[in-house]
C-alpha cells in the first residue's frame, strides 16, 4: 500500500494549479472566459465515498479530503433530500440531477408497472441485482426518458468518453446507464480463471491466505484490455487486477458480531496482504489511474465503497475501536477503510494534475457520498450469520421476487420469505406483497386501493421504531399518524420528512412508508435508507484550478450536483432537472 500524501503535498498540487490558471474576479455567471476569469473546466471526475460520513473527514486521518475542502467551494448543510438514500439512487440522481420518482424506479425495489422486463406487470425486482442493460431499459422505457452526464459531455466534448470504476456492479452500472462508455467493476466470485482467461493464466498463491481457488477480476462494459491482460513479467501468471475472493478469507467477521450479519470475503473491500494484487478502494484507484493516463475522457466516476462494506458489518459511526490497519482483520473496520479511501484520493488529485498539465485544459473534482450512515442501537432484524438478505428483504412464499431484472429464472420465493418477528406484523392481513427495510420500511401492497393504503399505513404506524407513517396518493405522500419523537428528531422531520418521502411517490414507489427514530435498523447493524438526519447528510465539494476556497452554509442537494457541474463546465441543460445549479466560487 502507498503511503498517504501529506497535507503540504496536496496544497503543492492545488496551489500550483491556481498559480497556473489564475483567480476569478467576481464576473456574472454565463459570462464568457476572458482575461479575469478562468475557461470552464474541461473534464470533471466525480470520487464518491460510499457511506462516508462528513465528521470522518475530521475524526480520521484523512488530510486528502479536508485539503480538497479547504481549497475548493464545500456545502456544509449539504443532504440528499430524498428518499432511498441507497447507492443504487445515488448514483443515478448524481449523474441525472432527478429525483427518484422521475428516474424509472425508487429504491432497491422496484414495482415493474410497465412490464418493461416482460416478467409480469406490476412483478417485483431488486434493483441491486439489476445488470447495465436492466437499468438502460428503466432509464428507456420506464417512464419519460432523460439524458445523463455522459450525454451531454458527449455533446460537449465531442470524441470524449464518460467512464465508470467501482468494486459494487450495481454502483458502477446505475450511474453508467445506457450512455456511458466504459464501466468497470469486480466480476462474480470465480473458481478458476483458467478457463476463462484467453492466455490461459493461473493463480497466484498468496502468502498469509488461505484456500486462494476463488478470484474475481475486472468486467463490466468495454473494459480495457490493460485491465485484462496477465502478468507483464510471466504471461502464465494473472495481472494485477485479479484479486482473491476466497469466502474463506473472512478476516474474523463471519465468526464476530455485528459482522457476521453481512460478513467480508476476501479481497473485495481490502486491500490485503498480496502487494501484487491488491483489492478494495486501492483496486479502484489503481483502475482509475490507469484509464485517467491512457483515455481521452472527459467525464470519470470513481466509487470506493469500502467505507460502507465496514459501516454496514460493524455500526457505521458506533465503530470506534481501535484498530491496527497493517492487518487483515483491522482492514476490514471504518477507520481503516476511510483511511485508505484518503490515500486513494491523494493518488487521484495527483493524477488529475498531471493529466491537466499534459492535455491543457483543468478537472472539475466532486467529493461527496451516495448517502450517511446510523447504527442499530434499536435492532430489529435476525441476528444469525448472513441474515441481511433476509432482514432487508421480504416478500411472501407465494409471490416473491425477481433478483435480477430481465435474466431468467422464477422469483425467488425462500431467500426473502424469512421475515425477523417484528416484520411478520406487517403483513397480518396478507397484503403485503413486497417489503424493503432498512432504516425505514417501505410496502408494496397487493391491494393498493386507498382505502388499503390507508389500512397499511395504520399498521405500519405500529411497527417498532416507526415515528411516522405515510400512504402513496398519487404524486405525494399523506402522514397517517406519529409516534413520539425526540427534540432532535422532530426538528429534521418537520423540516425535511414530508421534503424527502415525497420524493418516491412515482408508481413504482411503495404504496406505504415508515420513517424510523434515529439509531434504529431493521437491516444490519450499520445501515441506510431512509430519512434520519444521520443517513440524509453528505459530504460535497467541488474544486478546478482557479478556484477560491469557500465554505458555504446554503441548503445544498444532491439532485444540484448534476445541474452545478454542467454550469461549471458552461454546458447548457437541455431538459428540466430537479436539482437547482450553484455557481462555485471561480
Amino acid at each position: 500500500m502507498k503511503a498517504v500524501r501529506s497535507v503540504a503535498a496536496l496544497a503543492a498540487v492545488v496551489t500550483a494549479a491556481l498559480l497556473t490558471t489564475g483567480v476569478a474576479s467576481g464576473q456574472a455567471d454565463g459570462a464568457a472566459p476572458g482575461p479575469h476569469r478562468p475557461a470552464p473546466p474541461d473534464r470533471v471526475l466525480i470520487v464518491l465515498f460510499d457511506q462516508m460520513l462528513p465528521q470522518y473527514a475530521d475524526q480520521f486521518a484523512m488530510p486528502n479530503f479536508r485539503g480538497l475542502r479547504g481549497h475548493g467551494t464545500s456545502f456544509g448543510q449539504a443532504y440528499l433530500g430524498y428518499m432511498a438514500s441507497e447507492t443504487v439512487i445515488a448514483h443515478n440522481v448524481i449523474t441525472s440531477g432527478l429525483q427518484p420518482k422521475h428516474m424509472g424506479y425508487t429504491d432497491e425495489a422496484y414495482r415493474d408497472t410497465r412490464n418493461v422486463f416482460g416478467k409480469g406487470y406490476d412483478a417485483m425486482h431488486i434493483t441491486g441485482d439489476l445488470s447495465l442493460a436492466d437499468f438502460a431499459t428503466i432509464e428507456k422505457n420506464g417512464g419519460q426518458p432523460y439524458p445523463k452526464l455522459a450525454d451531454y459531455l458527449h455533446a460537449a466534448r465531442p470524441g470524449t468518453k464518460f467512464s465508470t470504476v467501482g468494486e459494487k456492479s450495481y454502483a458502477v452500472e446505475s450511474a453508467t446507464g445506457a450512455s456511458g462508455d466504459i464501466a468497470v467493476r469486480l466480476s462474480s466470485r470465480r473458481k478458476d480463471v483458467t478457463s476463462d482467461f484467453p492466455t490461459g493464466c493461473r493463480n497466484l498463491s498468496i502468502p498469509g491466505t488461505t484456500g486462494n481457488g476463488q478470484w474475481r477480476s475486472p468486467t463490466g462494459k468495454a473494459v480495457p484490455a490493460y485491465l485484462t491482460q496477465p502478468d507483464r513479467k510471466d504471461p502464465r501468471l494473472c495481472g494485477r487486477f485479479f484479486i482473491n475472493s476466497d469466502k474463506g478469507n473472512d478476516y474474523g467477521t463471519r465468526t464476530a458480531f455485528p459482522s457476521w450479519l453481512y460478513p467480508s470475503e476476501g479481497n473485495r473491500f481490502w486491500p490485503g496482504n498480496d502487494p501484487a494484487h491488491l483489492g478494495g478502494d486501492t483496486w479502484v484507484a489503481d483502475a482509475a489511474l490507469a484509464m485517467m493516463g491512457r483515455e481521452n475522457w472527459s467525464g470519470m466516476f470513481v466509487t470506493m465503497g469500502a467505507i460502507d462494506k465496514a459501516g454496514h458489518m460493524w455500526g457505521a459511526q458506533d465503530d470506534t475501536a481501535p484498530q491496527n490497519c497493517a492487518t487483515l482483520a483491522g482492514m476490514t473496520h471504518v477507520r481503516c477503510a476511510a483511511e485508505n479511501a484518503d490515500v486513494q484520493l491523494g493518488r487521484l488529485l495527483k493524477k488529475v494534475d498531471q493529466v491537466d498539465e499534459k492535455r491543457g485544459g483543468k478537472t472539475l473534482v466532486v467529493l461527496t457520498a451516495d448517502h450517511g450512515a446510523t447504527f442499530g442501537e434499536n435492532f430489529h432484524g435476525k441476528t444469525f450469520v448472513d441474515a441481511s438478505d433476509s432482514n432487508w428483504y421480504y416478500a411472501p412464499p407465494a409471490l416473491g421476487v425477481f433478483d435480477a431484472g430481465s435474466g431468467a429464472g422464477a422469483p425467488d420465493t425462500v431467500t426473502y420469505s424469512n421475515p425477523s418477528d417484528a416484520v411478520k406484523q406487517l403483513n397480518a392481513d396478507g397484503n403485503v406483497q413486497f417489503s424493503y427495510q432498512s432504516t425505514a420500511i417501505e410496502s408494496w401492497l397487493i391491494d393498493h386501493s386507498p382505502a388499503k393504503k390507508v389500512a397499511g399505513a395504520q399498521t405500519m404506524l405500529t411497527m417498532p421504531g416507526v415515528t411516522a407513517s405515510y400512504y402513496r396518493d398519487g404524486d405525494h405522500y399523506v402522514l397517517v399518524g406519529t409516534n413520539t419523537m425526540t427534540t432532535t428528531e422532530k426538528s429534521w422531520w418537520t423540516a425535511h420528512g414530508q421534503e424527502i418521502v415525497d420524493t418516491m411517490a412515482a408508481p413504482d414507489g411503495p404504496d406505504v412508508i415508515g420513517l424510523e427514530h434515529d439509531r434504529t435498523s431493521y437491516g444490519v447493524f450499520g445501515d441506510h435508507g431512509g430519512a434520519q438526519e444521520s443517513v440524509q447528510r453528505v459530504p460535497m465539494v467541488f474544486w478546478s484550478p482557479g478556484m477560491r476556497p469557500a465554505a458555504r452554509q446554503e441548503a445544498f442537494r444532491t439532485t444540484d450536483v448534476m445541474p452545478t457541474v454542467l454550469r461549471a463546465m458552461g454546458i447548457s441543460p437541455t431538459t428540466p432537472m430537479d436539482g437547482a445549479a450553484h455557481t462555485l466560487t471561480q
